[in-house]
Formats: C-alpha cells, sequence, structure tokens
C-alpha cells in the first residue's frame, strides 16, 4: 500500500503543507490573543477563499457610543460598536441604491440629491459627490485637531444638533473642493440623506432589505443620536454595532465584487470604484501606505500586498487582502487609544503565518 506521503503530487502537497502551516499559524496567533499581546482584543474572525479559518474572543472592558458597559465576556453573538468602519457599510449601501448611474451621479453637484436643504453653503454647487466620498469637500470641519471628547469637536456637535444635514450643508469651505483630504463624519450623513433620496425609504428600511437581509444578517443595532428626530436616519459614520462574524462577511462581500453566496448585492463596478485609491495618502498610518476611497481607505502593505481597510475608533478594523482571499475582522475596546494599533499588528501576524 501506498503511503500519503507517496501519493502526493506536487500541486497538491504544496497546496496541503499550506493549508498545515495555516492551521499551525493560526493556533499561534489564537495563543497571542490568549496570552494578552493586543491590548484589549475583543474578537477576531477571519474567512479565507469564504471559510471561516480563525475566531477568538476576550473578555474586556467595552462601552456603547461611550457608555461604559464594565467587563463584557464576547461572545460570537455579542454586538459590538463598529465606529467608524460604519461609513463603509455606508458606502456599500450607497453603491447598491445608484446601481448602474454611479458614473453620473458621482460627478453631480451634492446638493442636486438634497434639493429640500434650505441652508446651504454657496460654494456647495462646486462639491460634488465624489469629493464627498473622497472627504475632499473642502468644508470648514474639526474633527481631527481636537480629541472625540471635546465638545469642540464637530462630529460631537453633529451628535447634538437637531438638523444635522442642515449642520453641515451649511459649513463655509476651508479649501477648494478636491483640493485636501479632511476627516469628516457629516459627509457620511450627507450620504444617508442622499440613500433616502435615491430609493425615496427610510435610510434602515433600505440598509435592511438591501444588504442585511439578503446575507442573513438579521443581528445588528444602528444607533441615532438622541437630539435628532425620531424619523431621522441613525448616525451613518458611526453608529452601527454588529457581531465579528457578521463584520467579516461583509469583507467577503467586498472580495467577492459584492456577490453573496451567488447573489448580487452591490454592483461590481462600485465595489471597484469605492475601494480605488482616489486620494494618494492619509495621515492615519505610515505615511504612503494608506490612502483614501469612498469611505475606505486602499493601501498597500510593506509584505506587497494590496488591502482594503475600514477604521473604527478604538482599533475596530476589517480588512481585505484579495491576493490571499482574506477578510479579516477586528473589534477591540481602545476607544480614544490611539497607541496600540491593534487591528494592524492582527493583521501583520496573519498574513506572516499563513
Amino acid at each position: 500500500m501506498l503511503s500519503r506521503r507517496a501519493v502526493c503530487g506536487g500541486l497538491l502537497c504544496a497546496l496541503m503543507a499550506r493549508r498545515v502551516r495555516s492551521e499551525v499559524a493560526l493556533d499561534a496567533l489564537g495563543e497571542q490573543i490568549s496570552n494578552g499581546v493586543f491590548p484589549n482584543v475583543h474578537a477576531v474572525v477571519a474567512l479565507q477563499n469564504g471559510q471561516q479559518i480563525f475566531e477568538r474572543y476576550r473578555a474586556g472592558e467595552d462601552e456603547v457610543w461611550g457608555q461604559s458597559l464594565g467587563v463584557v465576556d464576547h461572545m460570537p453573538d455579542t454586538l459590538h460598536d463598529i465606529r467608524s468602519v460604519t461609513k463603509s457599510i455606508t458606502s456599500l449601501l450607497l453603491g447598491i441604491a445608484l446601481r448602474d448611474n454611479f458614473e453620473e451621479a458621482i460627478a453631480q453637484p451634492i446638493q442636486s440629491f438634497l434639493p429640500q436643504t434650505q441652508k446651504i453653503n454657496p460654494d456647495m454647487s462646486d462639491i460634488t459627490l465624489h469629493h464627498v466620498l473622497t472627504m475632499t469637500a473642502g468644508l470648514d470641519w474639526n474633527e481631527m485637531e481636537v480629541p472625540y471628547t471635546s465638545p469642540d469637536n464637530d462630529e460631537i456637535r453633529l451628535s447634538s444638533t437637531v438638523d444635522p444635514v442642515g449642520l453641515v450643508m451649511a459649513r463655509n469651505s476651508r479649501t477648494r473642493p478636491g483640493e485636501a483630504w479632511y476627516y469628516n463624519g457629516g459627509l457620511t450623513q450627507i450620504v444617508a440623506a442622499v440613500i433616502e433620496h435615491l430609493t425615496d425609504r427610510p435610510f434602515l428600511t433600505f440598509a435592511d432589505e438591501a444588504l442585511f437581509a439578503p446575507m442573513g444578517i438579521e443581528q445588528y443595532l444602528w444607533m441615532r443620536p438622541h437630539a435628532w428626530p425620531e424619523d431621522h436616519a441613525p448616525s451613518a459614520a458611526s453608529g452601527l454595532r454588529m457581531t465579528a462574524r457578521d463584520l467579516s462577511r461583509i469583507g467577503q462581500l467586498v472580495l467577492d465584487r459584492g456577490m453573496w453566496q451567488g447573489r448580487a448585492i452591490v454592483p461590481a463596478g462600485w465595489i471597484e470604484i469605492s475601494t480605488t485609491r482616489h486620494v494618494a495618502d492619509t495621515p492615519w498610518g505610515p505615511p504612503g501606505m494608506y490612502g483614501y476611497g469612498y469611505f475606505w481607505f486602499p493601501g498597500q502593505l510593506p509584505t506587497g500586498h494590496s488591502v482594503i481597510r475600514a477604521v473604527g475608533n478604538g482599533d475596530q478594523r476589517l480588512f481585505v487582502v484579495p491576493e490571499i482571499g482574506l477578510s479579516l475582522a477586528v473589534l477591540a475596546g481602545n476607544y480614544n487609544d490611539f497607541r496600540h494599533a491593534v487591528g494592524e499588528r492582527i493583521l501583520a501576524a496573519a498574513i506572516d503565518e499563513i
């Protein structure tokens, strides 16, 4: 009788060896997480080529949108703030709403999508949907100079106004549209209003019918600031709570160019254009590593792999690495603490070992 070693051909042997290396590596990563190598990480789920290859959870201090929950024993069904990763999911929803008209739509002035808005910056006629999505609208906005715990942060101001879209649309200009990148959560709220205009449906209704339900995502919470009217869209910039498993599935959707289990959910063209590096560089990450697309951070890793990243306060991350078919979701509790880069370190460890 021939042994398994004897009948193992070149390609088959390589694939088997790669699988064994991956399993050992994932065990090593799990041990690092269990030993607290990555501060206050709560959940890590990885899919490769559509199959779940890694899942770890860890108890830790957590909160809901700034309100402490104490120590939470995180599990597969535990909802977690994903903070500004919400923006990237809002981008997917816009792609679904635009369908095949996105190339024409992104060149249109943003005010053409919001005809009911009363107070508008006179310069808005020069700001297109493309400028809004790439955060190059040039509005006078203060979100990068002061912490999110400060009332002077415009993201905080946004959550305390009764008219968030009006607040953003009335802002004066700081630079010419397209001239500079500046992180602005208010622009994402404008996109939520655009989605409602395009679909003639409440934002949450559309999100559930067009994205979550078709993907079988039933457990989520999309929060709205208390100051906003009850019939207003939730916070498209940072209000979504999901499980790590479901977040990793969003990454798989991007990997599969908008397809989910044989069904087209998001147009493939939108996946391509929204994850394209329209802005060459941003200050969040090593110089030149990450640019900006349409509410996504496309980049190039030191390993040479291209990566699509979604980022949220507290070390919330979703990484998509097309070359190796990887979707990696990382949830953590390092809110307003930007020292650890937990997600990026876990991604590096995973790629190094897979």
